[in-house]
Formats: C-alpha cells, sequence, structure tokens
C-alpha cells in the first residue's frame, strides 16, 4: 500500500524542508492496526521539532505531526482495536501521513460523536492546560488565574476551563483592543496589553490574589507579572517564545515566597502510565462533549498541500489552529 505523508530528510526551515512523499506501508501484523489519517493540526511545538530546537527530535529522515486523528481500518490478529475505531494517530510515527500501522495497545481510543476538528487537538494543550490548572495550585471559584500569550491555543483552553470552574483570567497580550472581543468570547475576564502593563495596577484590580500564572512568552513578559503575583503564588513556564533572559528582582522570592515552576506534557506522559494519561484525556473529551472547550480554526489545507499549509502556520495574523485534512 502507497501512502502520502509530510517529510523531512533534514532539519531547518519547515517550510523549507517538509514535503510530501509517497512511502510504502506494510499490513499491520499481531495486535497492530493499520489507521488512515483523518485530521491534524499544525502546533509550534510541531515547527520546532522539524526545526530541530524541541526538546525531543526524531531521527531522520522522519514524518512530522505530532497531534491528529485516524480512523482504523484494519486489524492484525489479536489486537484490541477493530475496524471503525477512532483514534490518535501514532506521533512517534509521525502524524501527517495518509496511513500509518501502529500499535493497537499503545493508542488512545476518541470517543464516538467528538467533533474531529476538536479530537485532533485534544492531545497536547488541552491536557498540558489541564495538567496546569490542578497539579500546582489549589485554585477556588474567585481566585485570579494570569496568563500571557493568551490567545494562544492553550491560552484559549485554559481560559474555558478557568471560566467552568469560576476562576477569574487576566490575560496578557499585544494589541488588546484588537483581541479584546474574541478572548471574552471564550470567557476571559480581563485583557490587559503586555506593552501597557501595570503590576500596581493588576494588583488593585485582582485585590493581591493573584495566586497562579502561566508563562508561554518568557523575557519582559513573564518580568511584569512576577511583579503582580500575589502571597506564595507559583507561575508555571511551559514556553519561551523570546529568548530575552527572565529578570526579577530577588525580593519577590524572598517577602512574597513566590514560586516559578516548569511543566512539559511530553515529560508527564513518558513519566506517567498510559492509563494515567488516557485517564487525562478522558477528561478533554468530557469537556470537549458537554461544550466546555471549543477552539476557533483559521484555515484547512490536503496534506497534500503541506508547503502551503505550513507557511499558513508560520504566519503571526492566524486566528485559530491550521488543519490538516485528506
Amino acid at each position: 500500500m502507497k501512502s502520502i505523508a509530510a517529510v523531512y530528510n533534514q532539519y531547518g526551515k519547515p517550510t523549507e524542508v517538509v514535503r510530501a512523499q509517497t512511502l510504502d506501508v506494510p499490513e499491520p501484523g499481531d495486535g497492530q492496526v493499520l489507521i488512515k489519517f483523518l485530521r491534524a493540526v499544525i502546533n509550534p511545538s510541531d515547527l520546532g521539532m522539524i526545526g530541530g530546537s524541541y526538546g525531543t527530535l526524531k531521527t531522520l529522515p522522519a514524518v512530522a505531526g505530532r497531534e491528529g486523528v485516524g480512523e482504523v481500518v484494519a486489524a492484525g490478529k489479536g489486537s484490541c482495536l477493530k475496524v471503525g475505531d477512532c483514534v490518535r494517530l501514532s506521533a512517534e510515527a509521525g502524524a501527517w501521513q495518509q496511513y500509518q500501522v501502529a500499535e493497537a495497545s499503545k493508542l488512545t481510543v476518541v470517543p464516538r460523536g467528538i467533533d474531529l476538528d476538536m479530537a485532533a487537538m485534544a492531545f497536547v494543550n488541552p491536557p498540558t492546560a489541564l495538567c496546569v490548572l490542578d497539579l500546582f495550585e489549589k485554585l477556588n471559584p474567585g481566585d485570579w488565574f494570569i496568563q500571557n500569550g493568551s490567545n494562544s491555543a492553550l491560552g484559549l483552553f485554559l481560559i474555558q476551563m478557568c471560566h467552568a470552574r469560576g476562576i477569574k483570567t487576566l490575560n496578557m497580550v499585544r494589541n488588546a483592543e484588537a483581541k479584546r472581543p474574541m478572548l471574552e468570547k471564550y470567557g476571559a475576564d480581563e485583557v490587559v496589553d503586555e506593552a501597557q502593563f501595570d503590576a500596581k495596577k493588576v494588583k488593585e484590580l485582582t485585590g493581591g490574589k493573584l495566586k497562579m500564572g502561566l508563562n508561554q512568552i518568557g523575557g519582559e513578559s513573564v518580568s511584569n507579572m512576577i511583579k503582580a503575583m500575589g502571597k506564595s503564588a507559583t507561575i508555571v513556564t511551559v514556553g519561551a517564545m523570546v529568548s530575552t533572559p527572565v529578570r526579577f528582582p530577588t525580593r519577590f522570592l524572598i517577602f512574597n515566597d513566590l514560586r516559578l515552576r516548569g511543566f512539559w506534557w511530553d515529560d508527564w506522559r513518558r513519566t506517567h502510565t498510559k492509563e494515567e494519561s488516557d485517564a487525562v484525556y478522558a477528561k478533554v473529551f468530557g469537556m470537549i462533549a458537554d461544550g466546555t472547550l471549543k477552539a476557533p480554526v483559521d484555515s484547512r489545507f490536503k496534506l497534500q498541500d503541506i508547503s502551503k499549509a505550513l507557511e499558513r502556520a508560520c504566519q503571526n495574523s492566524r486566528n485559530g489552529k491550521v488543519v490538516l485534512e485528506f
């Protein structure tokens, strides 16, 4: 069987090194399944992995793509899955390919009835958001949560999860006036412009009760966030979109008992069982099913047009995820 796949033979600029190629796909062996590609999305981590800057890299040549869903179309002897099951595409094998063979026992099943676009983006950002909220601080209704990069996919999922729990969110973005309507649509309580961020005003607005923060940006953005946090607050870093060093007065650690932590979903998955990971996914699927979680789609491209899709994914003017179909 032949399969179209998005392949890169070297690390580099995604639009230059990723190309659609035709690969041979074997028949599924014992305990394996053949999966047909249905839907996938392009994440910043995909771009980092292709560029050679991500925390873990694939052996080259490699099929790109970490997140997507497909349908089981053939099952080998002894497989725990059956034809027709919807599953997460194997990130290890590369999600951006028309067909792939994978070990059935390692796959996560997607419940029937879940919107395919949302299912395709359910395995990276929503679990990260859920773990950030659940693993570091006990937040109660009425507590405040601050984040930068709030218009990202992760930021929107966090806004919605907080809104569902009655947790108030203060959201830092560039060009706040333009982005405020969209963020408020997803449940944001306050939206502030990073260029006009005033830690003193933020403390007054939140009553000094900013208990937790999420940093996706780094640099001056998180330095400003640090100054606005309440007593014994925690800031969790999951990304660093700018390379500027984070500078902060030592007194915030000493007198405010501020805690700076980090989180990486990939590492959490590696250090926990599949059953524990699937339990997190089950919560995400539940929130998708009941309408708690939604996400905008910027554009759609055929998998065969991967170069055009990557070009769009690299543009700052995007408003939502770039979706791949076949």
